[in-house]
């Protein structure tokens, strides 16, 4: 249990946080929770970065951009709660192809640059793209 919210399975992490695929109790929703390590919750300053990074991306409205619904603490580890996307992402397409060809390669990467437009749009510059 991690607040209101069922944790079902581990979907990656990094240096600061990790996402888990989760269930909310009561809506019995699938959502995607996204949370800051324990050891970096400590830091006040990466508190309140992870909590404008949550509401920059709550102010976005495309179609590219996954829709951030709650953000919270349980305890002292802040949450933000997102949309759960389903497919492959392109960190794994990379893995399982390692080449892709040309036309799909541009398919796949002006949704994407669309999305880092529209953000940018209303003054938000994202710092850390990741396949």
């Amino acid at each position: 249990m991690f607040g209101r919210y069922v944790l079902t399975r581990s979907l990656g992490s990094g240096g600061m946080g990790a996402v888990y695929e989760a269930t909310h109790v009561d809506l019995k929703k699938r959502v995607a929770i996204k949370t800051l390590l324990p050891e970096v919750a400590d830091n006040e300053q990466a508190r309140a970065r992870f909590l404008r990074e949550g509401e920059a991306v709550a102010r976005l409205r495309h179609p590219n951009v996954v829709d951030i619904t709650d953000v919270g603490f349980v305890g002292e580890v802040p949450y933000l709660v997102m949309e759960l996307l389903d497919g492959e992402d392109l960190g794994h397409l990379l893995d399982r192809q390692r080449v892709i060809p040309l036309d799909a390669l541009v398919d796949l990467m002006l949704p994407v640059l669309d999305a880092v437009s529209a953000a940018h749009e209303v003054g938000v510059v994202h710092r850390d793209l990741k396949p």
